[in-house]
């Protein structure tokens, strides 16, 4: 039994192999997902549990719901403002901190920011 580090062509062989396991579990699943609906039965929108000996399972029907901005600017003077269906909510400006932290270290320091590394993306593609 060797216990010598596995080389990058190792490793991304594996890699691609897991994700191919991944990719036919997530395929077979969302497949049974559908043949459960089929038998339950779904709510366009909220929950449903059914119960099966030893099983509980719910259905979640959901709607996605999508604004477009350019006519709601349009349309927004005939709606009182109490009754906009509308939430403006900041967001960071990664650009604009990342200005800041290169060329005005002095402003950035201010910054109520909290910074953490977050996962590192990795992707392996066969190339002949």
């Amino acid at each position: 039994m060797s216990d010598a580090p596995k080389t990058l062509e190792q490793l991304s062989a594996e890699w691609l192999a897991a994700k191919k396991v991944e990719t036919t579990a997530n395929k077979e699943r969302v497949e049974i997902e559908e043949q459960i609906v089929l038998l339950t039965g779904k709510r366009d929108e909220g929950s449903k549990t059914h119960s099966a000996t030893g099983f509980k399972i719910t259905v979640t029907g959901k709607m996605n719901r999508k604004m477009d901005w350019d006519k709601w600017e349009a349309v927004k003077g005939q709606i009182a403002p109490i009754l906009h269906p509308v939430k403006l909510k900041p967001t960071l400006d990664e650009v604009g901190v990342k200005y800041l932290q290169a060329n005005e270290p002095e402003i950035y320091v201010l910054l109520p920011l909290e910074v953490t590394p977050a996962k590192t993306s990795v992707d392996v593609k066969a190339v002949d």
